[in-house]
Parts: C-alpha cells; sequence; structure tokens
C-alpha cells in the first residue's frame, strides 16, 4: 500500500484554524469525515483520544503524528494540516507543533499503521522536507512533496510466532513483573533511609535512635525513607498496572494501611495490586467525550483511591495485620535450629539467580523487616556477595580452570561482590550452570546460616563489606563472608574441568554496527534493579548482533533511565521487536502494532543468538 494513494486534496489543510490541540484533533477529524473517511466521526475522535491518553504523538522538529485504529473507519485514510503559527501539542522537546499527519486505520488491518508510518517516516528524515512542509502555500505543493513517497519493495520477512503460553502463566508473568517494577522504585528508598538511620545509630553508639543534635537530623532522614518506601512500593506496583491515574490510589491505600494497620510490605503489595486492578477496571468504563479529559488527572485517582482505601478500611485491613503480626512474632521466636532452617533456604535463594526474581524474594523479605528484625539481613547480606566473591577466587586459586575471559570477569566479579551486587557471578552460571550453581548456592546457604548463628545484624538494606561499619557482629559478617566464598570457590574448582585457551584470534568480530540508518530489530532490555541484568543483556545481544551482521538497537530501561530511546521512526522500520525483562517496561503502547517477542533478561543472556535469528 502506498501512502499517496491515502491522501487526496480533501484531507489536506494548509492553514488550520485550531489554536490548541483539541482543536486541532477535530478539524483533522473533520476533515476525514468530509471526504467520507469515517462511518462515525464522534467515535473516531473518541478513539483518537484514547490513543492520547496512552502517550502523547507530538514527535521533535514540530510533527504530530496522531492515529488510531477504529471500527468508526470506513476507508484507510490519512489526513494532513499545517499550522502557520504553531500549535501546543505537549511534544517531548517543547516545539510548537505545525505539520500534522492524522493515520485512520480500519480495526481489520493489523499493519496499515506500521506500512503507512514506515513510508512517511522515511520522506520525515529527509534533510529540508519538514521545512518546505511547512512553507508549502497550495495543497497541490503539498502533493508534490509526498509523491516521491514510494511503498516498500520487499515484503516484511515473516516472522515465527512465539510458542502459546496458558492464559494463567501469562498472569503470574504479568503479576511478577508488576511487582518488580515496584520493588526497583523502593529499593533506593531503603538503601538511602536504612544506611543514614544505621550511622546516625552506630555513631551515637547508644543502640537507640538519637533524640538530640545532628545525629538526631540524620535518623530523621532515615526513618522518613524506611516510612515512604511502602507507599512507594504500593504506588509503583498499582503504576505499573494502571499508568499514572494507579499512582495516587496505590500511594495513598499503601499509606492507610501502614499507618493505620501496620501491615508492612506484604500490605503494600497487596494494596498496589488492588489499587492497579481497580483503576484499570474504572478505565473501561466509557465516559462522555465531555469528561475524558478529567479522567486520567480527577475521575480515576479519585474513585480508584476511594475504592482502595474502602477496601483496606472495612475488609483487608485487619487480617493483614494479623498475617504481619503472626509473621513478625514467628520470625522473632525462632530458635537457633529453626534459624538454621531460615538461614538455608534464604541463602539458596539469593545465590540462585544473583540478582533475578528468586534473588528479590529472598532480599525483599529482609530487607522490609530491617527495623524489626535486622539478624535477617545480616544473613542475607553476606549471601548476596559469596557468588562474585567466591568465583573471583577461584579464578585466582585455580587460573587453569577458567578461559582468559573468565578470569577478566573474575576480577569485574571480586569489584562487584565487595559492594554488594551478586550479578558479578552471572558471566560463570552463564558459561557453565550445572558447575557453577551448586558451588554458589552451597556457598550462599553457608555464609547465610553463619550469619544467623554469629548472632550478625546488619542495620542497611544492602550486602557486601561496604556495609561493615553498621553491621552488629563484625566478626561473625566477616567469618560468613571468608566461609562462604572459600566454600564457593572450592566446589567450582572440584567440579570444574581444566580449560585450554585457544591462541589470540584476529579479531573478526566488529563492534555492534552504528544505527546510521534504522536497525532491522530493536530491543528494550529491563530488570529490577536496573543495573547488572539490564546491560549484561543489552550486551548479549549486541554482541550476538555484530556477530551475525544484524543491525540492532538497544534500548535500555535502568539506574539511569531510558538510554538510547527507541523513537516511533525505529519502530515503523524494523522487522522484529525483543522485549528482555523482568519487569513491566516503560511506554510498551509504543510496540502495539509491532512484531514482538516478550523474554526475559536471562533468555537474553543465554541465548541472543538464537533470538536474532527468530524469522
Amino acid at each position: 500500500m502506498n501512502i499517496t494513494s491515502l491522501i487526496d486534496g480533501d484531507t489536506i489543510c494548509i492553514d488550520l484554524h485550531a489554536h490548541t490541540k483539541e482543536q486541532v484533533l477535530a478539524e483533522l477529524v473533520e476533515m476525514l469525515a468530509q471526504a467520507n473517511k469515517l462511518a462515525d466521526k464522534d467515535a473516531f475522535l473518541r478513539d483518537i483520544w484514547k490513543r492520547e491518553q496512552i502517550g502523547n504523538t507530538g514527535f521533535e522538529d514540530g510533527v504530530a503524528i496522531p492515529h488510531a485504529k477504529s471500527s468508526a473507519v470506513a476507508k484507510p485514510a490519512v489526513a494532513i494540516g499545517i499550522s502557520r503559527k504553531g500549535i501546543d501539542y505537549g511534544a517531548e522537546d517543547d516545539e510548537l507543533s505545525q505539520v500534522f499527519f492524522m493515520l485512520a486505520s480500519p480495526n481489520d488491518n493489523d499493519h496499515h499503521h506500521i506500512e503507512v508510518l514506515a513510508q512517511l517516516s522515511a520522506k520525515l528524515i529527509e534533510e529540508d522536507f519538514i521545512a518546505q512542509l511547512k512553507a508549502a502555500d497550495s495543497v497541490e505543493h503539498v502533493l508534490a512533496l509526498l509523491a516521491a513517497i514510494e511503498a516498500p519493495v520487499e515484503p516484511t520477512p515473516p516472522i515465527a510466532e512465539p510458542q502459546p503460553i496458558s492464559p494463567l502463566t501469562q498472569r503470574l508473568v504479568s503479576m511478577k513483573q508488576h511487582l518488580l517494577f515496584g520493588t526497583s522504585h523502593m529499593i533506593p528508598f531503603i538503601v538511602a533511609g536504612g544506611v543514614l538511620l544505621s550511622l546516625s545509630i552506630m555513631i551515637s553508639g547508644q543502640g537507640a535512635i538519637p533524640r538530640t543534635g545532628l545525629l538526631a537530623d540524620i535518623a530523621a532522614m532515615g526513618v522518613a525513607g524506611l516510612t515512604l518506601f511502602t507507599l512507594v512500593l504500593g504506588g509503583y506496583i498499582a503504576y505499573s498496572i494502571a499508568d499514572k491515574p494507579g499512582l495516587a490510589p496505590g500511594m495513598i491505600g499503601a499509606w492507610i494501611a501502614e499507618s493505620h494497620y501496620n501491615t508492612g510490605f506484604l500490605g503494600a503489595i497487596v494494596v498496589g495490586f488492588i489499587a492497579g486492578l481497580t483503576v484499570s477496571a474504572l478505565k473501561k468504563i466509557r465516559l462522555p467525550e465531555s469528561m475524558s479529559s478529567l479522567s486520567a488527572i480527577f475521575i480515576y485517582p479519585l474513585m480508584g483511591t476511594f475504592i482502595t482505601c474502602g477496601a483496606v478500611m472495612w475488609l483487608i485491613g485487619a487480617p493483614m495485620a494479623d498475617a504481619m503480626s503472626a509473621l513478625n512474632n514467628g520470625l522473632a521466636g525462632l530458635a537457633d535450629s529453626g534459624k538454621i532452617v531460615l538461614g538455608t533456604v534464604l541463602g539458596a535463594m539469593t545465590a540462585f539467580d544473583m540478582g533475578g526474581p528468586i534473588n528479590k524474594v529472598a532480599t525483599l523479605f529482609a530487607q522490609a523487616q530491617i527495623n524489626t528484625q535486622p539478624w535477617l539481613m545480616g544473613g542475607v547480606g553476606i549471601a548476596i556477595c559469596t557468588p562474585p566473591l567466591g568465583m573471583a577466587l577461584a579464578t585466582v586459586l585455580a587460573p587453569k580452570k577458567f578461559s582468559q575471559d573468565e578470569r577478566e570477569a573474575g576480577k569485574a566479579a571480586g569489584i562487584m561482590g565487595m559492594i554488594g551486587i551478586s550479578e558479578g557471578a552471572i558471566p560463570f552460571a552463564v558459561a557453565d550452570p550445572a558447575r557453577v550453581l551448586p558451588a554458589v548456592i552451597i556457598g550462599g546457604i553457608l555464609g547465610n546460616v553463619l550469619g544467623f548463628i554469629f548472632h550478625v545484624a546488619c542495620h542497611a538494606p544492602w550486602g557486601g563489606w561496604i556495609v561493615l561499619p553498621v553491621v552488629e557482629g563484625k566478626l561473625g559478617y566477616v567469618l560468613g563472608i571468608l566461609a562462604g566464598s572459600f566454600t564457593t570457590a572450592a566446589i567450582a574448582i572440584a567440579l570444574k574441568k581444566n580449560v585450554t585457551d585457544m591462541p589470540a584470534p584476529t579479531l573478526t568480530v566488529a563492534p555492534p554496527p552504528s544505527v546510521d540508518g534504522y536497525a532491522e530489530i530493536l530491543a528494550v532490555t529491563s530488570c529490577p534493579s536496573g543495573v547488572a541484568h539490564t546491560f549484561l543483556a543489552a550486551k548479549s545481544l549486541e554482541k550476538a548482533a555484530a556477530q551475525l551482521g544484524v543491525k540492532i538497537k538497544v534500548e535500555t530501561q535502568g539506574a539511569n533511565g531510558i538510554i538510547n530511546k527507541i523513537n516511533p521512526y525505529d519502530v515503523a522500520h524494523a522487522r522484529l521487536v525483543i522485549l528482555a525483562h523482568d519487569v513491566a517496561i516503560k511506554e510498551p503502547e509504543r510496540f502495539a502494532n509491532s512484531k514482538t517477542l516478550d523474554v526475559s533478561t536471562k533468555d537474553a543472556m543465554l541465548d541472543a543468538a538464537g533470538l536474532l535469528k527468530v524469522k
């Protein structure tokens, strides 16, 4: 389909009357209706606004591309409008929008948006094309500028469908991603709050929160962080499910649960899901057109907050408080034998996937109770760092068991272990899981159990050597780390065979190709912490792409925000989008009409080449 077949003089206006976003959308829709392209212009306008609520369609250089798939479209069409003064459309670069392309696609055509945008974007990136459109003085001038647009010569290569999974599995995976999205936003609060509070207590030497002076001020900062983390956890779980309208119900509901019923992190998780699902249900209710603009900032937050808080106050608050109290009492009453069992479970979970979902469950369990049960973090803090430290030690003690690349990775693993980042052991586990996983798990168990036996208490929600100043029972903490690390090293050395490094080859693999045009494959990587898994998955995909000669663009959604962001023009030209994530990604609506492959970051690290070969 050629875009020029969808445009005629009746759907072009070179001098729009509109002064606002609302007016320009209505004016473009009216043009399509007058040209008999729509079966119901009011219904199509509502669908356009629904798309705008997902994400603003104003882009850089003063261009906006509002679009919608709608049953109200009688014939596929494109309307073009030019505003001489510019309109505040809410574009990301804050520039006034002057050129508007409205795409009207029928519901039964999944590829219309992509085909049209692919052709259109090829013209938009041409030098001076946008400037020429803005200066066009007649409809014929606009048509002449667009006449050179050509339809793609080759059809999009067929892509194999991902293996179907059951609805229950899909729901469980989705719930896990929403939970980890909330956890990733919560961690900075408990890290900052926990460390500040712990430092104030340790410096005071009193074993209690300081009440006067500078240390009291520092303690207040820490208490604030540890108070807010439950709100953030509940709020961002709801945000992950229902976008921004879910944020207020999730945070306010979590505050009610914590302040009125002392439900802790478990209550925040439950409230976050209730708030998110409530707002999602509210968004499905069709509202009058006059109220649609108020829905995201007024109706959904208001009703969502009322329903969520009502559920907490009148239904689940008291039962959750009882459950949390029973959990804390049970942990506090554990004898040494009980702690050994618990230490075994937590140590194994912490070391098993080294920063992955199972690790996050164990660390969250300890972190969220750091105020009342700091001995939990004492053991888990040891288990966090033993995998990378143990593997780093193994490369030093038995270098012949490891390749040159692994010995280099061992240096980085040692540093990461010191600062409490267990992902440092991932390269070893990826290369040889059958031998490395037993080693790191047994080492993690031993370290965690020793921490419990020696009554170690860690007042910072982290692990490694950097938290030693805020650890009670420092000798036990050090012994636990050393014993766990040496055990991991010893088992890994015993299980692994000697390797023979091949002579260093001439470099034949170029760095990942620069995306000077458009990438054939796009990818987004995102993990709960936004650090190791995110970037390891990205590097694996880029390295595999270089080896296969495939152009790829990888966007990382990590601790520093979105890097190398994928834009609509990239999406229009790519044949496949790989979503390698353990948490819900940001702005997924960009890929609503694209062929996607949904996998975990571990899949990307283990089989990047296989993912890139999907057809």
